[in-house]
């Protein structure tokens, strides 16, 4: 391949990340402050913003392994892209919470799948291509941020148009992905028919539960603060400029992580950086439930060494230490992870709490909850590493 070439599909890579974000941006941020502004309970916002996470448990891994068995990474993602279009106009059917659970299943069975299968594509063609994914991911940060505010000012008086907007911007998605070249190369089935313990094998080595099991509880925070924040900001008088605002701030503040993720790695090891960001957590949830406007902004600002922190370590990570031909079904367990078990209990357990301890409280006990397991997780590493001293360390940093 010519350098020339080279630079166009890298290019390419780089336009499809960014509008994978920005589509999601375009509905994403606003949908709890819109929940409530239909009379929906805090209760009730937090069932519904937990259908996503059990369908990307139960459903979006079907998706990646037919993404790795027929090798049609693209075909799959046109389809699940095209379906999230259709699917989200279910939403404008009728005002109700009913027909609100009914959107949101049709909406997850799809749009759950987008983000790993799009990781699992993006990191192997960056890989082939010797580009750095950190700046292919910075597309989608930027697209997300500057979709978010341009969105925020825009709903003031319409409401209802995320999901006219949401269902363009799939649609758009979906034509997009034919920029990229079909790859239909059929490893996941190959690997399946090698006999042996190994054939069903997704991960290299065990290293990948503990953190997966950190992305677990970062997921936790960053799931309740996704969900209630939009809702505090409206229940303290300010509008869907506000929510903009800070969807904003907390998208730019990735930015600069992104810049250095790379190096971050290769210096601290994932396994370091995602206690870090668990700390970052409770710190950032206690900003958040302060009620005070400048400190509310202020938590969004420390989305950089909260959530991408953990997704950009997990990410890349999981693209070292996955077995051949496994790219999808191995994004696709951090996505059952992190949008699946860690999303389910955040928005569970904040619906519960916020309706018996009012939100401000709420973010408080989160804080203490997610404090309380990172350094649950300190002492476990500490102890694991003490006893073997001669065998797999937690620190160890995957070549990137």
């Amino acid at each position: 391949m010519t350098e020339g070439r080279r630079m166009a599909m890298i290019y390419r890579l780089l336009v499809v990340n960014s509008f994978v974000w920005a589509s999601t941006g375009l509905y994403m941020p606003f949908i709890g402050a819109y929940y409530t502004q239909q009379g929906i309970t805090p209760l009730q916002v937090g069932v519904l913003v937990s259908i996503g996470p059990v369908i990307s448990i139960l459903i979006q891994p079907l998706w990646a392994y037919m993404s790795d068995r027929s090798g049609r990474h693209r075909l799959v993602l046109i389809i699940v892209s095209l379906g999230s279009g259709a699917a989200i106009l279910s939403y404008l059917v009728r005002v109700s919470f009913g027909a609100f659970v009914v959107a949101t299943v049709l909406v997850s069975i799809f749009n759950t799948a987008i983000q790993p299968l799009n990781d699992a594509l993006v990191t192997n063609r960056a890989a082939k291509l010797d580009a750095n994914f950190a700046h292919l991911r910075m597309g989608g940060t930027i697209g997300f941020a500057v979709t978010a505010l341009i969105m925020g000012n825009f709903l003031k008086s319409r409401a209802g148009m995320i999901f006219v907007l949401g269902s363009a911007g799939y649609f758009l998605l979906a034509a997009l992905f034919l920029l990229l070249p079909e790859d239909r190369q059929m490893t996941g089935r190959s690997r399946e028919q090698e006999p042996g313990p190994n054939a069903k094998r997704i991960f290299k080595n065990r290293q990948i539960y503990l953190v997966l099991f950190l992305a677990f509880i970062i997921q936790l925070g960053l799931s309740f603060n996704g969900t209630f924040y939009p809702v505090y900001v409206i229940s303290l008088g300010y509008g869907q400029s506000i929510v903009g605002l800070s969807s904003f701030v907390s998208a730019m503040s990735e930015i600069p992580i992104l810049l250095c993720a790379n190096r971050l790695i290769r210096r601290f090891g994932a396994v370091h950086l995602l206690i870090f960001s668990v700390l970052m957590m409770a710190v950032r949830l206690l900003f958040a439930g302060s009620g005070v406007l400048t400190l509310m902004l202020m938590s969004q600002l420390l989305q950089g060494v909260t959530y991408m922190t953990c997704y950009y370590s997990c990410v890349m990570f999981i693209s070292e230490n996955v077995v051949e031909g496994k790219m999808s079904q191995g994004q696709s367990r951090l996505a059952m992870v992190q949008a699946g078990m860690g999303a389910v209990m955040g928005n569970i357990l904040g619906g519960l709490m916020t309706d018996y301890l009012g939100v401000r409280l709420s973010f408080v006990v989160m804080s203490v909850c997610v404090l309380m397991a990172a350094c649950l997780n300190v002492g476990l590493i500490s102890l694991f590493n003490r006893r073997k001293k001669g065998g797999m360390v937690f620190n160890s940093t995957p070549n990137i």
